[in-house]
């Protein structure tokens, strides 16, 4: 029996709890902070009446606001259960919000066994396919050996690889249709997750996806967006410490404007955190900072291996011990880095990179060297990060890598007949 669907009346709940335990919080801790330093004054002259006055009343007001959100919340999470609600996923607004929810507390949602929480799964039409033969082979119907799976970014959904598809008339999903002999594959997850444990869910999945595929599969190509190169990186090498051998068909690793040796944005947000708790009236919005979800904490130093992080408190750390991962042996791994400035020494490109992913960390060069040795690297100028998730350039490169590979394979039989 499937479970219910997340309703808006779900995510209006979700909305409530959140207003409760953030927005009012943080009102609530700045105010008495501001106050206690405010009525130093009147402990000095020797009468806490006024003090005393002020937390009584703002205890009550408070509380009031609190219990009003609360009771909201159970009340519209009642009516959700009831099945009172559109199911939110029922328009490409609704998924995006649901992607972007869980991309900032998908860890919690999952934890409360929220409807809202994003499960790992193939994707058509805006839909979970099951991983079982005939649901695989009803969605289909022109499966080919090869495989292409497309994992997005933080915040993002299968839908996110049609940004701008207007405008270029077509996405890298229908030009490996229609330019190759491939067949694209859409995966869905939840971003808010740790790299790593998205890692060992797309090792599962791809095992039985490989299993029960229409065909025999020959080869595998990994497309990843920002996180999404991160994740399949962890998937290959989880993979490979367990034994597992669909591995030993991925071809190509594509990462597009992945922060291989972190992403300065959640660098920001650390410091930023740290900064904040210097003084007692901006500490609340430290430990807004501080909820970030654990998939957001990995791109600080693109973590994508349990050993990095289990056992710290990371949003207390900077963290900057990484453990190195073997690429796989026969596969290319492609790196393509954009910058928003017209070259890579533009002050814009230079301070900012692609907006999230700073130009070294997408070409996979770290504080101690290249994170995968021998990956190539590819530049798109003039370009943010969410450009490379339909560029036409980029549209070109995959393409070629794909075709390119094809004819190599198709090339040894006969290479190997003539010696």
């Amino acid at each position: 029996m499937s479970p219910e669907p997340a309703r808006t009346t779900d995510v209006a709940a979700l909305a409530l709890e959140y207003g409760d335990r953030l927005v009012v919080g943080t009102v609530r801790d700045v105010h008495q902070a501001v106050a206690r330093r405010a009525f130093d004054a009147t402990r000095i002259v020797g009468s806490r009446v006024p003090e005393s006055l002020h937390d009584a009343v703002v205890t009550s007001v408070y509380g009031a606001i609190s219990g009003a959100l609360r009771l909201g919340s159970g009340s519209v999470r009642a009516l959700a259960a009831r099945g009172v609600g559109r199911p939110i996923e029922s328009s490409k607004l609704g998924r995006g919000v649901v992607a972007a929810v869980n991309g900032l507390v998908g860890d919690e949602l999952r934890m409360l066994d929220d409807p809202g929480a994003i499960v790992m799964a193939v994707r058509v039409d805006g839909e979970d396919v099951p991983v079982t033969g005939w649901q695989v082979r009803d969605n289909f119907r022109d499966a080919s050996s090869h495989l292409v799976v497309f994992l997005h970014g933080l915040c993002e959904s299968e839908e996110s690889w049609r940004m701008g598809a207007g405008r270029q008339h077509t996405t890298y999903a229908d030009r490996i249709t229609r330019e190759t002999g491939a067949t694209p594959v859409m995966i869905r997850y939840n971003t808010g997750l740790h790299v790593s444990e998205n890692g060992k869910h797309l090792d599962a999945l791809l095992r039985h996806l490989v299993d029960v595929w229409p065909t025999d599969v020959t080869r595998i190509t990994l497309v990843g967006h920002s996180m999404g190169g991160l994740v399949v990186r962890a998937a290959t090498n989880h993979a490979t410490a367990s034994g597992q051998t669909w591995q030993h068909l991925v071809r190509d690793v594509v990462c597009l404007g992945t922060p291989h040796a972190g992403a300065n944005l959640e660098k920001v947000a650390h410091l930023g955190s740290r900064v904040l708790r210097f003084f007692p009236e901006s500490r609340p919005f430290s430990t807004i900072l501080d909820t970030r979800s654990p998939g957001i904490v990995d791109l600080r130093h693109g973590y994508i291996s349990a050993d990095e992080w289990e056992g710290q408190e990371l949003t207390s750390q900077w963290g900057l011990d990484r453990i190195a991962a073997a690429p796989l042996p026969r596969a290319e791994y492609h790196f393509v880095a954009a910058t928003l400035g017209a070259s890579q020494r533009h002050p814009l490109s230079t301070v900012l990179g692609d907006l999230l992913v700073h130009f070294s960390s997408a070409t996979g060069v770290g504080r101690t060297g290249p994170v995968v040795d021998g990956a190539s690297f590819e530049y798109v100028p003039s370009a943010h990060h969410f450009d490379l998730l339909n560029h036409p350039r980029v549209g070109d490169w995959i393409v070629e890598w794909i075709q390119a590979k094809d004819r190599d394979l198709r090339a040894l039989p006969a290479t190997g007949s003539h010696a």
